[in-house]
């Protein structure tokens, strides 16, 4: 070999440990990037030069120096996956969690609670109002405990809607969060694909950017991606096409005009069918990105992503009593599960609640919750319809009608009415098959509810076909019900708590309605849920739901701190692959330092052979 050869491979060996080390130095300066993953040089022979052949008949090569082959993005596509599996997983469990533990805020039970204080103190108003009925004291305590209560059950019902609200907004955010990923991943796709087309450079700091990208959007649901030959990824999000090399189809959001809730959907699967009345409509069923009735399973897959557990926790509706009562019928429950009123029994009320209820965090503890107070105030109500006198206007109002302790915001509980001969008739009718019954002036059904009651004259003496008729609650009308967001203390009691009275004629107080009081928070109580198996008394009702949230919580705790431990040993066991070694690339730069250094003394060593040589032939 000619010596300019041989200063060719030194020139090579200077040039390719002066990119090692400018790799090492890279990776040195992103030490602490997120995202960034380590590179590694690879360097290999240049071509050969073939000379004469030897004694052995074999072609004598002689080497052309070294070259910079590749500059290799260290990963492992199997720890990837795990690590985004167990990512969104643990995201899932992360988010449902912090909602358990927001309406343990709520509730206040950490905090030395309102509501918890309110609930016992109407208890203890009514035991002893049970001793002293007729005692002003105890009426006014009753009264004023009845107002807190009422006043503090609104206050975290209003907190759970804003909290639903809440969570509406971060539907909202990480939707647009998902799109920009998705535009962003399309337009690094096109970045790569330029700069890796010839087969030459590596864009490896883009590719360190769209594998952090994939990794973000593994925490919002479930996902598959898989990179073609012209460097591009494709993704899909929860089994539907979200980014097809340079295209991404956006998620849109449908909004509940009712609620203001929106729903994530594919536009580029809606349908359009043909509804009852032959007009074209679109379909956006199908092109929801998530079934929410799904059940949540680990084995299914439908426990991955913070998006899905954000819209669980929120659920689709404020809920009320009337979701956790299978007893009752809506239109709502009838659109789900697609039956007719005539087909709804209690166990399509309990297929409801298993479906559309149970599985959402806010709307479970809201239905219940308001369940709780519709029990609590109609009861209150119910007591004191029972005990009232319209002959002598005993716990009635100045125009005759019971008298209620919570009343409805927007409508009015009774109504006056003028019965015809044909509404007697069947009147009696009913009373005669025993749904109906009279006592006192009152009609009662054959659960002992007040009903209707006769309207009396000012001499007490009742007036024939006129009653004030309860109106009952249409579960299907929001002013009609006794339930948190309609209902308020009577101002008038507020005012004048005397009002109450709890004495006869005669002065002697009325023992019985205290007792009545008391026998109702001990005895009466409702299932918190069609899935209940013991029925919780007023009295311990309020404890059941809270040790009802207390065991939802720890098991998502339980399932958050698993999943945050498998994310970390994931990321650990990652990052021995990916990770930037300041010792490895500290021993790396020495190594590459030495060999640019043995490079230049080779090429001073050829130069000072060329001058001698220059200097003998002049």
């Amino acid at each position: 070999m000619s010596l300019f050869g041989s200063l060719y491979i030194g020139d090579s060996g200077l040039r390719t440990s002066q990119n090692a080390l400018n790799t090492t130095a890279h990776n040195l300066s992103n030490l602490n990037t997120v995202g960034y993953v380590r590179q590694q040089v690879a360097n290999s022979d240049t071509t050969y030069t073939n000379t004469q052949k030897n004694m052995a008949g074999y072609n004598v090569q002689i080497g052309d120096g070294v070259k910079y082959a590749d500059c290799r993005h260290i990963r492992d596509m199997f720890m990837d996956a795990t690590y985004r599996e167990e990512s969104g997983r643990y995201s899932f469990y992360e988010t449902s969690y912090s909602a358990i533990l927001e309406i343990e805020d709520i509730m206040g039970e950490f905090e030395d609670a309102a509501f918890s204080k309110s609930v016992s103190g109407l208890w203890s108003a009514m035991q002893e109002l049970s001793k002293h009925p007729n005692d002003t004291v105890n009426m006014s305590t009753l009264v004023q405990k009845c107002a807190a209560f009422i006043e503090n059950a609104t206050k975290v019902y209003s907190s759970f809607i804003e909290y639903q609200n809440n969570l509406n907004r971060q539907v909202k955010d990480s939707v647009a969060e998902i799109n920009q990923i998705g535009n962003r991943i399309v337009e690094l796709n096109k970045a790569i694909s330029r700069i890796e087309v010839g087969g030459i450079e590596s864009a490896n700091d883009l590719r360190d950017e769209r594998d952090l990208l994939l990794d973000t959007l593994a925490g919002y649901g479930n996902i598959e991606y898989e990179e073609d030959k012209y460097s591009n990824v494709s993704v899909r999000f929860n089994g539907t096409d979200f980014v097809t090399g340079t295209r991404t189809f956006e998620m849109g959001m449908l909004t509940d005009e009712s609620t203001g809730f929106v729903m994530p959907y594919w536009p580029h699967n809606v349908v359009w069918v043909t509804d009852e009345n032959g007009e074209r409509v679109q379909d956006f069923e199908s092109a929801k990105v998530f079934n929410l009735t799904e059940e949540i399973s680990t084995a299914r897959d439908t426990d991955v992503g913070s998006l899905r557990a954000l819209l669980l926790a929120r659920g689709d509706h404020i809920a009320n009593f009337t979701d956790v009562n299978a007893d009752i019928c809506t239109q709502a429950k009838l659109d789900k599960l697609g039956i007719t009123a005539e087909q709804y029994n209690a166990e399509y009320g309990k297929k409801y609640y298993n479906k559309e209820i149970s599985n959402s965090i806010i709307m479970n503890v809201e239905a219940e919750f308001d369940h709780l107070i519709h029990a609590i105030s109609t009861k209150v109500n119910e007591v004191l319809a029972q005990a009232c006198d319209p002959v002598s206007g005993y716990l009635c109002n100045a125009d005759g009608s019971p008298m209620q302790m919570f009343q409805k915001v927007m409508s009015d509980p009774y109504q006056r009415v003028m019965t015809s001969k044909d509404d007697e008739k069947l009147i009696q009718e009913k009373i005669d098959a025993g749904e109906l019954y009279e006592s006192g002036n009152k009609i009662f059904n054959k659960d002992g509810k007040v009903v209707m009651v006769r309207i009396c004259d000012e001499k007490g003496n009742p007036i024939p076909n006129n009653y004030w008729k309860f109106n009952e609650e249409d579960p299907d009308v929001a002013f009609s019900l006794y339930n948190c967001t309609n209902l308020d203390i009577n101002l008038k009691l507020v005012q004048t708590p005397a009002l109450l009275g709890f004495k006869y004629e005669d002065d002697s107080a009325d023992y019985n309605i205290g007792k009545a009081f008391v026998e109702a928070f001990q005895k009466d109580g409702i299932y918190l849920n069609p899935d209940a198996t013991a029925m919780s008394t007023f009295e311990n009702c309020y404890t059941n739901l809270m040790s009802q949230i207390s065991a939802s919580g720890n098991v998502y705790k339980l399932l958050y701190e698993y999943e945050q431990l498998a994310v970390e040993n994931a990321d650990n066991e990652r990052q021995t692959v990916i990770g930037v070694s300041s010792d490895e690339e500290l021993e790396r730069m020495i190594m590459y330092k030495n060999a640019y250094n043995a490079a230049s003394r080779y090429i001073n060593v050829v130069n000072s052979m060329l001058d001698t040589l220059l200097s003998m032939a002049s």
